[in-house]
C-alpha cells in the first residue's frame, strides 16, 4: 500500500555561537568590495525569509496537503480535516451524523463473522432487496476446517473514506462486483492409473514340459478360453493313461458284478461272492473318478459317458483332448502325442507380457503370459494425512494426466484403513471405465476428490480478499457511494472463505 504523509514539521537548528571567552584574533584590513561580497550570503538568507513570511501570510501558514501534491483538486482551507485527509464538511469520523453507523448485531456463531449479512440482510450494501445465497452456507462451512475469525476483533467497525471519486481512481483502487459462479471445493492428491488387479492374469504351465507351439504374443487381444500355446508334458500322458486304465477296470468290474448278480438270483453263486464283486466295482468307480479328477486338475474336461466307450475309442478321444481339430492339423511334425496340454486365456483382455519361445523347457514356477483387461483401471490416490479425514466412499473424483491431455471422472470405492508406512499417505481407490482405451497402465496424474460442488457460489476475485492474524475481510463499497454530496466510503466486512480456483475465492459468509 502507498505510504501517506500525515504530518510534516519543519525544524530549524540553532547555530553554534562563538565562545566569548575565546581569545580575540586581529584581522587584516578588508576592502569595500570584500565587505560587499562577504555580506551576500546574509542578503540571500534574509530574502528567503521574506519570501517565506509572504507565503505563510497568504496561505494561513499551511503546507500543501499530500492529496494536492498527488494532483487532487485543492480544497478550501477552512473545509479540510487534516486528521482524516478528507473535506471537513464530509468527514464521517468527525461528523458521524453524515453517515450513521447501523445497529450492531455482534458476532454470528453460525457463520463465524461479525455483523452477519445473511442473518441481517439489511446490512447488505446493495440497491434494492438483497439476494440471499441459494445454498446452505452454514453447512458448507462445516465441510472442512476453515480459518476462524476472532470474535473480539474490531477491525470491521472501521470505515475507509476518500475525498472524492477522483481520489479513489488516482489511488489505483479497482472495484469489482461479487458474482455467482460454479465452484468446486476439493482435495488434491497425486495418483497412478493401473490395471484392475482383479482382471489381470499371470499364466504358468500347470505341469513341467517343453513348448510345442506358440499361438499368441504380446499385444494380441484374446477371448476367454482361447488357446495361447501348447506344451508337451509327460505327466499329461500319464494322467490320460490312468483314465484309460480306470475305465477298463470299471467296465471289467461292472461286467463281473452283473454276471454274479444274475447267478446269485438263481442261487448258483453265494452272497459272499456277490458282495466281493460289489466291493470291487465300487473300488473301480472310485479309481475312475480319481483319474477323471486328475485330468480335470490339469484343465481338461473329460466328456460324459467315456466309461461306456471301448478302450480304442477312449484312446482316440483322449489323445488330443482339449485341442480343436483344426489346430491338430498345424502341429509340428513329431509333436502329435497324447502329452499335449493347452495354455488358455482365463478371461478376455490383451496380452501385456509374454515370455515364451517354442522349444524351450518350462515349469509351473515361470510366468509365460500376463493378460489384463485394459477396459478396467484403478486410480490409486495418495492423500496427505492432514486431509485424510475428509475422504469417504462415494465422493466423486476428477483425474487429469500430468500432460493435461486426458480427463476422467469416477467415484471413491475404497479408503485404506491404514497409512502407507513409507510415504505416510492414505491410499484411496477409484475404479475407472476405460472402454475407449484413452488411458494406459502406469499413467500418472492429479486427482481431485470433490467435497462440494456449488453451481451458484458467491465469489470475488482472489485479490479482493485481505487478512490479518485474526480475521479475513474484504472492503465493500457503501450503497450511496455515487450519490451527490455523499461520503465516498468503503466498509470492512469479515468473511468466511470456501472453494478457490486460479481467479476467484468463494465467500460463504460476510457479503451478499
Amino acid at each position: 500500500m502507498p505510504s501517506i504523509l500525515r504530518d510534516g514539521t519543519l525544524m530549524l537548528n540553532q547555530a553554534i555561537l562563538p565562545d566569548p571567552a575565546a581569545p580575540r584574533r586581529e584581522h587584516a584590513p578588508i576592502s569595500t568590495l570584500s565587505r560587499v561580497l562577504g555580506s551576500l550570503p546574509n542578503l540571500i538568507v534574509f530574502s528567503a525569509l521574506g519570501a517565506l513570511l509572504y507565503f505563510g501570510h497568504h496561505n494561513g501558514w499551511r503546507l500543501p496537503s499530500f492529496s494536492e501534491l498527488r494532483g487532487a483538486p485543492a480544497v478550501i482551507a477552512d473545509d479540510w480535516c487534516t486528521e482524516h485527509l478528507v473535506p471537513d464538511s464530509q468527514c464521517i469520523e468527525c461528523k458521524p451524523e453524515l453517515s450513521p453507523k447501523p445497529e450492531l448485531y455482534g458476532f454470528c456463531r453460525d457463520h463465524g463473522v461479525a455483523e452477519c449479512v445473511i442473518d441481517h440482510p439489511e446490512l447488505a450494501q446493495v440497491k434494492g432487496p438483497p439476494q440471499l445465497p441459494k445454498y446452505d452456507t452454514a453447512r458448507a462451512i462445516t465441510v472442512r476446517d476453515r480459518f476462524e475469525n476472532n470474535s473480539r476483533d474490531t477491525l470491521h467497525a472501521r470505515r475507509v473514506q476518500f475525498a472524492s471519486i477522483d481520489s479513489v481512481n488516482k489511488a489505483g483502487i479497482e472495484v469489482d462486483v461479487a458474482q455467482e459462479r460454479s465452484m468446486i471445493e476439493s482435495i488434491t492428491a497425486n495418483g497412478e492409473l493401473t490395471f484392475d488387479p482383479t482382471h489381470v492374469a499371470h499364466l504358468s504351465p500347470r505341469v513341467p514340459g517343453s513348448v510345442v507351439l506358440v499361438l499368441k504374443t504380446i499385444g494380441d487381444e484374446v477371448a476367454a478360453g482361447e488357446i495361447l500355446a501348447l506344451v508337451d508334458a509327460a505327466l499329461v500322458g500319464q494322467a490320460k493313461s490312468q483314465l484309460l486304465h480306470a475305465v477298463v477296470q470299471k467296465q471289467l468290474k461292472q461286467s463281473t458284478h452283473d454276471r454274479l448278480k444274475r447267478s446269485a438270483d438263481s442261487g448258483a453263486v453265494s452272497q459272499k461272492s456277490l458282495i466281493e464283486a460289489e466291493s470291487a466295482l465300487q473300488e473301480a468307480i472310485v479309481g475312475l473318478n480319481s483319474a477323471r479328477q486328475s485330468l480335470g486338475n490339469l484343465g481338461f474336461e473329460v466328456p460324459e459317458g467315456v466309461d461306456r466307450q471301448t478302450p480304442e475309442q477312449i484312446e482316440v478321444a483322449l489323445k488330443f483332448l482339449g485341442i480343436p481339430p483344426a489346430l491338430c492339423e498345424d502341429l509340428p511334425e513329431g509333436s502329435a502325442t497324447a502329452n499335449l496340454i493347452p495354455i488358455r486365456a482365463p478371461c478376455r483382455g490383451a496380452i501385456v507380457a509374454a515370455e515364451i519361445v517354442a522349444g524351450e523347457v518350462v515349469d509351473n514356477s515361470r510366468v509365460l503370459f500376463t493378460i489384463a483387461d485394459p477396459s478396467r483401471l484403478w486410480l490409486i490416490l495418495n492423500v496427505r494425512p492432514e486431509e485424510a479425514r475428509y475422504v469417504k466412499r462415494g465422493l466423486p473424483v476428477e483425474f487429469q494426466t500430468d500432460d493435461r491431455s486426458q480427463k476422467a471422472r469416477g467415484t471413491v470405492s475404497w479408503v485404506s484403513p491404514a497409512f502407507d508406512e513409507q510415504t505416510r499417505t492414505l491410499k484411496v481407490r477409484v475404479p475407472f471405465d476405460n472402454a475407449e482405451g484413452r488411458f494406459r497402465d502406469h499413467t500418472y496424474g492429479t486427482g481431485r476428490i470433490i467435497l462440494r460442488e456449488e453451481p451458484q457460489a458467491i465469489v470475488v476475485p482472489r485479490e479482493a480478499l485481505q487478512s490479518t492474524a485474526d480475521v479475513q475481510f474484504v472492503f465493500v463499497r457503501e450503497r450511496n457511494y455515487f450519490e451527490d454530496n455523499s461520503p465516498k466510503v468503503f466498509l470492512v466486512r469479515q468473511v468466511r472463505t470456501g472453494a478457490r480456483d486460479d481467479r476467484y475465492v468463494e465467500l460463504l459468509a460476510g457479503v451478499l
